[in-house]
């Protein structure tokens, strides 16, 4: 071979071929190493099978997993080699295939590994000539919240990393454009040409072999511009909303009905706290009860004392019969049609502490006890417990001369004065028509310190029982108004005329005895006869 002139165009054998300075310039090796070293044009050497293609002179190529390796000219790896190395000055193999130069240019389909060192650049099927340059370049709009460097979003299906949220309303944010060293790609498939050495020229697209290496890569996630429009109508519409229902007139709220005022708020004023009452008068001290005794009223009226004395009062009006302390007992004297206008007892009346202040009434024909009627039937029986017990019967002594064979009408009368006997009345009534009704009057008691009245003082001398000085004690006019227990008081005086009562004692006998002779054995003797004798003399009477 070494000394043909022709080149060479194939060796396939499975040995290492060799060329020398002079001999074929072109060698081709199907497996194993190609070296050309002819000085001609340098020699070619090209390498298909695994094996390395070496040059000495110009040009090495080298195809599978071989290296190519030249000392001057260019090295270039046809099918991607391992690595090819070109330049003025190379040194050795790198490790994993690699290469080691100074100053020197590489090219090849990649390094697998090795070390370069110097100056040299790096050109060729996958390596870089120069220093690759790579541009971001975005897309106007809002991010979806990833950093410019995240594009896992949108890459790769952005329903896959985004949950499908990409896919509805994000977009790639931008595009990370990266270009690296001049490729060849054969004639017509490129748009650059080589004019010098590692110098190239754009002519246009499939106007040459070469073309430059850009890899596009999109980065970072936005929301798409539609999205953002709807998003801002999906809020508007809750917004609108709700200021719809604040402006909108709502429906009138019932004014509530005014609270009612406050009650003025009672400031207590201090009271003055009443003066105490005065001390209760110190009750009376208990009558010291004397003896018992009887005093007796009849006729017009006739008197019997509790000391035994008679005593006549013909005057009409209402008169003290016995007056205590505890015991008040008054009569009304009045006359009737057969008394010649003398007085006879018509009503008595009962009162006083005795009764605490109860009143008692007894008439010929009624009765009264606080002014309701009692005993209105014959017999009868009224009681107020602890107080006086009360009986109407036909069972008592006659008072009165020419009583007997009339038929009595007796009322019973005990009240509890605090003694065994108690205080007692009895009451004969008397309702003849020919007569006129009158009562007659018994009284049994203990006597009373001061007591006085019609009925005496009794105090055991019947002297002072006399009618002109019991009417100097008590009053010629009856029972004054302040004391009185019946509702009226009859009057007491006649104009002009002298009161009977008034006439003393023994010439009122004489007076009745002489009246009686005179008008012709009458029982009752006028007034008018009466009074004559008395303050005019037995003469002016008999005249009439």
């Amino acid at each position: 071979i070494c000394g043909s002139r022709e080149p060479a165009d194939h060796f396939r054998s499975q040995d290492s071929v060799f060329s020398t300075c002079g001999c074929s310039e072109v060698m081709l090796y199907g497996s194993n190493t190609a070296m050309g070293l002819g000085t001609r044009s340098g020699g070619v050497a090209y390498a298909s099978g695994g094996g390395p293609a070496f040059t000495a002179g110009r040009a090495a190529f080298a195809g599978g997993r071989g290296a190519a390796y030249t000392a001057g000219g260019r090295a270039v790896g046809v099918a991607g080699g391992t690595g090819m190395a070109g330049g003025a000055g190379m040194t050795d193999l790198g490790p994993s295939g690699g290469l080691q130069l100074n100053g020197g240019r590489a090219s090849g389909a990649g390094l697998a590994g090795g070390t370069i060192r110097g100056a040299g650049k790096i050109i060729g099927t996958g390596l870089v000539q120069e220093a690759a340059k790579t541009v971001l370049t975005s897309i106007p709009g809002s991010g979806c919240g990833t950093p410019t460097y995240d594009a896992s979003c949108c890459f790769g299906g952005p329903a896959l990393n985004c949950g499908g949220v990409c896919s509805v309303c994000c977009e790639g944010a931008g595009n990370m454009i990266t270009t690296s060293n001049w490729l060849y790609v054969g004639e017509g498939r490129g748009d650059a040409i080589q004019k010098v050495e590692y110098d190239y020229e754009y002519v246009g697209v499939g106007a040459g072999p070469y073309t430059k290496e850009v890899v596009v890569t999109p980065y970072g996630c936005q929301l798409r511009r539609c999205c953002i429009i709807l998003l801002s109508l999906l809020l508007a519409i809750p917004l609108a909303l709700v200021l719809f229902y604040m402006r909108s007139p709502s429906a009138p709220t019932p004014t509530p009905a005014p609270l009612p005022p406050p009650p003025p708020v009672r400031i207590p004023v201090p009271v003055p706290a009443p003066p105490a009452p005065p001390p209760p008068p110190p009750p009376a001290p208990a009558p010291a009860f004397g003896a018992v005794g009887v005093c007796t009223v009849w006729g017009d009226p006739h008197i019997r004392t509790f000391d035994g004395l008679r005593a006549d009062y013909y005057g009409s009006g209402e008169y003290w019969i016995v007056k205590s302390s505890d015991v008040h007992i008054q009569g009304r004297y009045l006359p009737t049609r057969v008394t010649s206008g003398l007085a006879v007892t018509k009503i008595v009346a009962v009162g006083g502490p005795v009764l605490k202040d109860n009143l008692l009434f007894v008439g010929p024909r009624v009765a009264y006890w606080n002014g309701q009627p009692i005993l209105q039937e014959f017999p009868s029986v009224f009681s107020e417990p602890g107080l006086v017990d009360m009986k109407l019967d036909n069972v008592g002594e006659l008072l009165q001369k020419g009583r007997d064979g009339l038929k009595k009408h007796i009322v019973h009368i005990k009240i509890n004065d605090g003694t065994a006997e108690g205080l007692q009345l009895q009451v004969n009534r008397w309702t003849q028509p020919s007569e006129g009704d009158y009562i007659n009057v018994k009284i049994s008691m203990h006597s009373r310190p001061g007591q006085d009245g019609h009925c005496g003082n009794f105090d055991g001398d019947s002297a002072n029982d006399d009618r002109l000085q019991v009417r100097a004690r008590v009053g010629k006019t009856g029972v004054p108004q302040d004391e009185l227990l019946f509702k009226t008081k009859t009057p007491v005086e006649t104009a002009n005329r002298p009161n009977i009562n008034d006439c003393p004692a023994k010439k009122l006998d004489e007076a009745k005895a002489y009246c009686r002779a005179q008008e012709g054995g009458k029982l009752i003797p006028s007034m008018g006869c009466l009074v004559d004798y008395c303050f005019a003399g037995k003469g002016f009477a008999m005249n009439g």
